[in-house]
């Protein structure tokens, strides 16, 4: 009697999971390709019979993609009058790509698309698309099989909330907070970055007094600057005031302008053998530079005093390094009593040996 009574009870178990397997295996429903897709999405009007329609109730489709054919357009038809989230994937298929469209159902237009070997798309009711596409080659036949899950319906009102508003004010605090110290540091260098007319004027004024101290210093041999004073007047005009100084002192008797060089040498009146020497460099800096004053006639020159104090021997003195983009002068008296004279300027740039001779000449005045 236990005999029977439990073979009846395994008898009934296995009904049931039996008709619970047929029960499930039969809401997956599987659909196969009836001839070939169109390759495009419908136009304006009706679907037409062409393209296939499937259920986005957990249905699978199979197809194929045959020789020389690279994209299958099936239709998705929403029933449920509310917003359907619907997933799918691609099964075992690196070759092949899907792509769930929204469509507009009144101009067929795609309003919104999702896309990969997997995803989600909602979708409102009407008529959609699904693409697949062909990755690779057309030289073999490829079959696909793709899978539609109904993930659940929701309100399409209620889809998306703009919450923008809510972080408003910490995006006005954090720009502030961030942006407060280059404020400070702005307002406390506002008269480096910003100068006032007046401080400019004043710039100019005080370029202008050194130019005439200079001036007056030059065209006089009594001495009335001290040597230290016209040092630092020279040290002064060195630190870019290369157009003050055209502007004041006027036509140089010698320039010689290159890519590499700019060289202007002027003189004054009682001064005749006491010249001021402009050199601004390039972009390339100098290194062991040197000038040599010499007599194109042959006869001998000799340097006798050179302002700023540099290194001098006979005709050449020895500035040293001059950096690219900057502005030298150099005072220098002379010995001797040459109708001529010229000027070389030689260095180093860029590791090679570089030599300026201008093409004009400085006659002097015979004492």
């Amino acid at each position: 009697m236990r005999g029977a009574n439990l073979a009846l009870t395994i008898l009934f178990v296995a009904s049931i999971s039996a008709f619970s397997s047929a029960e499930t295996g039969s809401q997956e429903l599987l659909v196969e390709e009836i001839g070939d897709a169109p390759g495009k999405l419908w136009g304006p009007g009706e679907i037409g019979e062409q393209w296939q329609i499937v259920s986005p109730n957990n249905s699978t489709t199979i197809g194929t993609f045959p020789l020389n054919d690279s994209v299958d357009v099936f239709a998705l038809n929403i029933s449920s009058t509310n917003w359907t989230m619907v997933g799918f994937w691609v099964s075992n298929n690196d070759s092949v790509s899907i792509s769930v469209q929204r469509l507009n159902q009144s101009t067929w237009s795609i309003v919104e698309f999702a896309n990969g070997d997997e995803g989600e798309l909602g979708l409102d009711h009407g008529l959609h698309a699904i693409r697949l596409e062909r990755i690779g080659g057309f030289e073999e036949e490829i079959s696909y099989r793709f899978t539609l899950e109904n993930i659940g319906s929701f309100d399409g009102e209620e889809r998306f909330v703009n919450l923008a508003w809510m972080f408003t004010p910490f995006y006005v605090f954090a720009g502030v907070f961030l942006i407060l110290p280059l404020v400070i540091v702005l307002w406390w260098n506002r008269n480096d970055l910003l100068p006032s007319g007046k401080k400019v004027e004043e710039l100019l004024e005080n370029e202008r007094y050194i130019l005439n101290a200079l001036r007056e210093r030059f065209s006089t041999s009594d001495g009335a600057m001290r040597r230290e004073e016209v040092n630092l007047a020279m040290s002064v005009l060195g630190e870019g005031s290369w157009n003050s100084v055209s502007e004041e002192l006027g036509v140089p008797e010698i320039r010689h302008f290159t890519e590499n060089i700019d060289i202007c040498a002027w003189r004054f009146g009682g001064s005749s053998r006491s010249f001021l020497i402009g050199i601004r460099t390039g972009s390339s800096s100098w290194e062991m530079a040197a000038i040599r004053i010499f007599s194109p006639l042959g006869e001998v020159t000799t340097i006798h005093s050179v302002v700023p104090e540099m290194v001098f021997q006979d005709d050449e003195v020895f500035i040293g390094n001059l950096e690219g983009g900057t502005t030298t002068f150099v005072q220098i008296e002379t010995l001797g009593n040459p109708p001529i004279v010229n000027m070389h300027i030689s260095g180093l740039v860029d590791g090679k040996p570089v030599a300026a001779v201008p093409t004009n000449s400085i006659e002097l005045e015979e004492e």
